[in-house]
């Protein structure tokens, strides 16, 4: 089961999830985003359990918890929406023209 996880501080590392998330289930894999431009945390991210009991017991256990002052928040994670894969948003959501393919695109 994949869950969202959100206001993380930006120190805390994939190994560092991993570890915390494991105490209640095995973890497949963590994910923490990163900004391009500034190479750091953008402070969420995504956890897979191996199994839904794990991910209910770490949601349970974890969501709302303080590490180094931010209470984190842990919930299971929507599914990525079908066929938006060329559609690109503006900061407020609204849809963009999709981009002109680049001669080195080709």
């Amino acid at each position: 089961m994949n869950l969202f996880v959100s206001n993380i501080d930006y120190t805390i590392t994939e190994d560092e999830l991993n570890e915390m998330f494991s105490e209640y289930g095995e973890v497949k894999s963590v994910k923490i985003l990163i900004d391009l431009q500034t190479r750091k945390s953008k402070g969420y991210g995504f956890v897979l359990m191996a199994d839904q009991d794990g991910a209910i017991a770490a949601i349970q256990n974890i969501n709302t918890r303080q590490i180094n002052g931010r209470a984190i928040s842990v919930q299971i994670a929507r599914p990525k929406p079908e066929g938006n894969d060329n559609v690109r948003l503006s900061k407020s959501g609204r849809k963009l023209r999709p981009r002109k393919p680049r001669d080195s695109d080709e």
